[in-house]
């Protein structure tokens, strides 16, 4: 078969874009040639199925600029699936602050960044979550439809597109705290107890004696609401498609 190569330099660069920004692709530790070789296979696969103007080949502006709206759309399209990442990384972030692991904090593998053991604990929870119900399946089919949805050199930058990541961005915080609500009310009722207790014995050490106890309560409670946030994190990540959809609906 012969590649058209302007072509499969275009296709190339949409989807490495794409796996660039994804929670499992972005890891550090899956190193660069593997990320750059994945995209160039498929590639390479995709590459007798999509079309594109034959004429933005003849002209080395054009397809710089080709090749830069390329990388955009790629990463809008991945920053729209990290979002749904984020809700859990952002719960986490609410319970370890509460319940004190958020002084001892971990090397993020992804971020190479600080954070909580119940952040990290929830990060892989979400992320076998994902490969559990086939969300991967979803982001492939959605990498080969947005060729077909926008096909080379025709998509556009608009404002609609910006605002949909703010208002998703703050959709963030929200469903954090939805995931986390069990967690916050059974420490927020235990934050309640120890401040009475700290009333009627001033000499007693709230933080010290405070500590282990929130420790074992969220513990507890967050084993019984797996139970339950497993099957909203399924529904969460089954959301990819329609958000795949939203965004290269906004990108034409």
């Amino acid at each position: 078969m012969i590649v058209d190569v302007p072509k499969y330099i275009l296709i190339f660069f949409r989807v490495l874009a794409i796996l660039w920004l994804l929670p499992v692709f972005s890891m550090r530790s899956l190193s660069v040639l593997f990320k750059i070789s994945l995209a160039l296979l498929m590639s390479f696969l995709i590459t007798g199925a999509v079309s594109y103007p034959a004429e933005v080949a003849a002209d080395g502006l054009a397809m710089l600029l080709a090749i830069f709206r390329e990388v955009l759309i790629g990463l809008s399209i991945s920053f729209a699936i990290r979002l749904l990442f984020a809700v859990i990384q952002a719960t986490g972030e609410i319970v370890g602050f509460q319940t004190g692991f958020g002084f001892a904090r971990m090397v993020d593998p992804v971020s190479s960044g600080q954070s909580s053991i119940l952040e990290e604990f929830l990060y892989m929870l979400a992320i076998m979550i994902f490969f559990a119900i086939d969300a991967h399946h979803i982001v492939l089919r959605g990498i080969y439809a947005s060729f077909k949805e926008l096909p080379l050199g025709t998509a556009t930058m608009t404002s609609g597109l910006l605002n949909y990541f703010v208002a998703a961005s703050g959709r963030i915080f929200g469903l954090g705290l939805k995931f986390g609500a069990p967690l916050i009310v059974a420490l927020f009722l235990i934050e309640l107890a120890l401040g009475l207790l700290s009333r009627m014995i001033p000499s007693m050490n709230i933080f010290v004696e405070g500590l282990p106890v929130k420790i074992f309560v969220s513990l507890t409670v967050l084993s019984l609401a797996l139970s339950f946030m497993a099957p909203a994190l399924a529904d969460l990540f089954k959301g990819i498609e329609p958000e795949f959809i939203r965004v290269l609906r906004l990108l034409r």
